[in-house]
């Protein structure tokens, strides 16, 4: 993948856009673009830390900056699966953040609060989580993936 760095005008701009979608100020001057397969990705200081014209964040990015956006806590038994990049249901989640709309991105949380994945939630969220039963949301990307592949740090 050939990544190119950002210019400062640029870099201000996706700045001043994670912070608002967000709640994270981004200091690095160094943002970098690659593209490949009509994919978009971000590099901030060289990690991957966002994917898509979007600017989804990375788990990489999740963990390493805590976001401000909708978690829930899932069980111990969802966690494989979730982990696999299966879509989240109803009867793993143990504990959710008030202010989950469908359409948002969600962060999959287990127990000790490790970010497992990122989704999309689903139109019957709302309802699926006071019923206990039912699809909540649908993975984008997970530990595991491709994406994580290339935004954890090489040892």
């Amino acid at each position: 993948m050939q990544k190119h760095l950002l210019s400062q005008k640029e870099v201000k701009e996706v700045q001043n856009k994670i912070k608002d979608m967000y709640g994270v100020t981004i200091t690095s001057e160094k943002i970098e673009i690659g593209k490949e397969k009509r994919r978009v990705f971000y590099f901030v200081d060289g990690v991957l830390s966002f994917f898509n014209d979007q600017l989804i964040p990375t788990l990489c990015f999740a963990q390493k900056y805590g976001l401000k956006i909708p978690w829930v806590v899932i069980d111990e038994g969802a966690v494989k699966a979730i982990a696999r990049g299966a879509d989240l249901y109803a009867p793993g989640v143990i504990e959710s953040s008030t202010e989950i709309k469908p359409g948002s991105l969600l962060l999959v949380k287990t127990r000790l609060g490790q970010p497992v994945a990122l989704m999309i939630v689903d139109e019957g969220a709302i309802e699926a989580l006071k019923v206990k039963k039912g699809k909540i949301a649908t993975a984008l990307h997970w530990i595991g993936d491709e994406i994580w592949d290339m935004c954890k740090p090489k040892n």
